[in-house]
């Protein structure tokens, strides 16, 4: 931008707020990438196209939070009392001083692990659920605390399985967390 375009209408040489992770390629290029994460968790397509800014080309693609290098490291894996689906808790270790957020997904007991939560999909703030196990019932319980538990239901993925779900805010307990650190069920 030129110091004479400040005059104009600013919104013409601005990269859209959807963008984060932006770079200058070369002098007339700029990468902009979107997170899929949301995506995922809504079931919506992105439907992000590379475009043109003041004359510089916005190449965009999407931003995994999962490098091609992590590690998955499962939190809590458990069957539920009828043996027909496991829990399972993980996340991705990208280097081993930062924990990524968590993934929560139901798959047929002894299932593969998808790469992304089918459940739910936390994010870099907190994981929302910091616990969780079956009940008797075939039902899930997921522990959460007074910050963070009626965030929950905005980290659920659109089309999860149809299993219900119960929250326990359990300050006692869970008052001072933000990530589901292995602990074990209770």
């Amino acid at each position: 931008m030129k110091l004479i375009d400040t005059t104009k209408n600013i919104r013409l040489f601005t990269i859209p707020n959807s963008f984060n992770h932006i770079q200058w390629v070369d002098n007339g290029t700029v990468s902009a990438k979107y997170d899929t994460i949301p995506f995922i968790r809504s079931g919506v397509k992105p439907n992000f196209k590379d475009t043109e800014v003041n004359g510089i080309k916005i190449i965009v693609s999407s931003y995994d939070f999962i490098e091609p290098n992590a590690e998955q490291r499962v939190e809590h894996r458990e069957t539920s009392p009828n043996g027909k689906y496991d829990l399972v808790a993980y996340r991705y270790l990208n280097d081993k001083h930062n924990l990524n957020f968590i993934h929560v997904s139901l798959i047929p007991a002894a299932g593969q692990i998808p790469k992304y939560g089918n459940y739910l999909i936390a994010d870099m703030q907190s994981d929302y659920v910091l616990n969780g196990k079956w009940d008797k019932d075939n039902s899930l319980i997921f522990f959460s605390n007074s910050l963070y538990a009626d965030m929950v239901k905005y980290y659920l993925v659109l089309d999860h399985p149809n299993i219900k779900y119960e929250i326990i805010n359990d300050d006692k307990t869970y008052s001072s967390k933000y990530r589901w650190i292995g602990l074990s069920s209770r």
